[in-house]
């Protein structure tokens, strides 16, 4: 009985050798599937943690800014610069960038007082003001690093302003230099040296704009010559200090009226960061043909690695494009943007590009009485 029951039970059988090849090649594209899910969601998750990065760096610099002018002294001892300098990256005694600086006297907590004391070693005196210099530098001058010439470094310091001095007194030997003195930066636009420190780095784009007594905000800031327009440069008090021969964003903006016994101060300005992150940098596209200076279409390596939107800015060592168009490899181009000059670009040069952060900052010790 117990061999007739055997007899009848269904015998065993495995997978054919077609069957068994299916099963691997949808295994394999079942893997495949997954693979690409996964990288897919790391190379978002990566575009992620680097965007989220820029704006956290761009965040923490305009907040630090905003700090500093939101304390602006508008009183007889307050003082405002902005202005605009020209740099030479390449080494070759022409200027090729122009980058910020932004000097200004401020109101002081104690603890601040007793931070720039504690570094510098200064005397507290009673007025509680201090000296705030924001300065801009390339990254690097020279020809051993041709694709950091679009990079700048942000550049704060901070000092105790003094009492006034008496009128004939001297200067002691060794007294820090105040940011205001014409000594205290060299001709090439560096400040003393060891003087600031660094804020950050991989800026590309710092620009400021600052909207006078008559400037109007309606339609959004507009730069131009007009009582309406915003200026793009500061004179607390009418010294003609930006050198408006250097660039035309030093002129003083229309309707200055001038300074009495109290420094002018905006009403507003409006601060614009474009910073570009190393990983992000080794990514960009480079020139395939040399583009002149007088060009307005560049042909690149790839493409895929541009801004997709037409209008979107690109740097090209120290000068700004902006594209106008593209067509495969050969991308049109608006020279001269933001303020630079049209230059001659090497082949193999590198395209640089970054997410712009913009922040508004009242001023709310500007006074509203200007004598227009």
């Amino acid at each position: 009985m117990i061999a007739r029951a055997k007899s009848r039970s269904p015998a065993r059988r495995g997978l054919t050798v077609v069957e068994l090849v299916i099963a691997v090649g949808l295994l394999a594209l079942l893997m495949l599937s997954v693979f690409g899910v996964m990288r897919g969601f790391i190379d978002v998750w990566n575009k992620s943690e680097v965007r989220r990065a820029r704006v956290e760096e761009a965040s923490a610099v305009a907040e630090l800014l905003a700090s500093d002018l939101m304390q602006l002294d508008g009183g007889p001892r307050g003082d405002l610069l902005a202005e605009w300098v020209a740099f030479d990256t390449n080494g070759d005694s022409a200027t090729d960038a122009f980058w910020p600086r932004l000097i200004l006297v401020r109101h002081a907590s104690v603890a601040d007082l007793a931070r720039v004391q504690l570094r510098s070693g200064e005397a507290t005196p009673d007025q509680g003001l201090i000296e705030v210099a924001w300065v801009l530098v390339p990254a690097f001058k020279g020809s051993s690093e041709p694709d950091r010439r679009s990079e700048g470094l942000v550049l704060r310091g901070e000092r105790i302003v003094p009492p006034r001095a008496a009128p004939g007194a001297v200067a002691l030997p060794g007294a820090p230099l105040s940011y205001f003195d014409e000594k205290f930066f060299a001709a090439n636009g560096q400040p003393v040296p060891g003087a600031l420190d660094e804020v950050s780095s991989g800026i590309l784009w710092f620009g400021l704009q600052f909207a006078t007594q008559t400037t109007s905000l309606e339609g959004g800031w507009k730069l131009g010559d007009r009582l309406a327009h915003a200026a793009t440069s500061w004179d607390a008090w009418r010294k003609q200090r930006p050198d408006a021969g250097l660039h035309v964003w030093n002129e003083p903006g229309a309707g200055m009226p001038k300074a009495k016994s109290r420094a002018l101060l905006p009403r507003r300005v409006r601060l614009e960061l474009e910073f570009e992150r190393p990983r992000e940098a080794q990514r960009r596209t480079r020139l395939s043909e040399t583009l002149p200076m007088e060009g307005n279409t560049m042909l690149v390596e790839d493409p895929e690695r541009l801004p997709k939107s037409v209008g979107a800015f690109v740097k090209l060592d120290g000068e700004w494009l902006r594209i106008a168009g593209a067509n495969g490899r050969t991308i049109s181009v608006q020279r001269a943007m933001r303020g630079t000059r049209a230059a001659n670009h090497e082949r193999g040069s590198r395209l640089h590009f970054g997410e712009t952060y913009v922040r508004e900052i009242p001023i709310r010790l500007s006074q509203e009485d200007w004598d227009l």
